[in-house]
């Protein structure tokens, strides 16, 4: 599960940092407070990456991270990329709602030798942006902006012992091509790898 992440501007590119003040118009125009730093966590509202109605041209737009489950009330942040296509609520999502949050790092837990809680820190081993995937959903009613999701995945092997799962990661040469839609969702995912190392945050 990952519950948090952290987004540092000085990470960004030129063409992601413009998408960013398209989001940061598209967010004042709405009024509503949106994250472009610090660390992110669900129900905040913060940049992802999306194919824009016109043209499908990748773009920045503010999103709520999470939202209501439709039947059980829970709030959902993250969702098991093995399974995603099976949920009805992701239907129209898993090919044309694609999404990419970008992050600096994410956070996890693990419990040490005393039953306490430990904070690690994850993030590209070459020290670039991490890209997330993820999948979103139109406003739910009650909201005026859409909502996503992060994919998530069995954790390679390097880092499986601090904790078993972690976020679906897209390589900026892939980024296009995952937004697309056009591989089948599990396909896609299997053939995504971006190596990443840990420390205590």
């Amino acid at each position: 599960m990952c519950g948090r992440y952290f987004l540092e501007r000085r990470f960004t590119s030129l063409e992601t940092a413009r998408e960013f003040q398209h989001a940061e118009r598209v967010a004042e125009r709405l009024s509503v407070h949106m994250k472009t730093e610090g660390e992110i966590r669900p129900t905040d509202t913060a940049p992802v990456i999306a194919p824009s109605r016109e043209g499908r041209r990748p773009d920045a737009f503010p999103m709520r991270w999470g939202f209501e489950h439709p039947t059980r009330g829970m709030l959902v942040f993250n969702t098991r990329s093995e399974t995603a296509h099976e949920k009805a609520m992701f239907a129209d999502s898993i090919n044309e709602r694609r999404c990419l949050i970008p992050a600096s790092r994410y956070f996890e837990w693990k419990k040490n030798e005393e039953g306490r809680k430990e904070r690690y820190a994850f993030f590209a081993e070459d020290g670039g942006p991490l890209l997330i995937a993820g999948l979103y959903v139109r406003p739910p009613q009650g909201l005026i902006l859409p909502c996503f999701t992060i994919l998530t995945r069995d954790a390679d092997r390097s880092i499986r012992a601090l904790h078993p799962r972690m976020p679906v990661l897209v390589p900026e040469t892939r980024a296009e091509e995952w937004l697309s839609g056009r591989e089948d969702l599990p396909l896609a995912i299997r053939e995504l790898d971006v190596p990443v190392a840990a420390e205590r945050a």
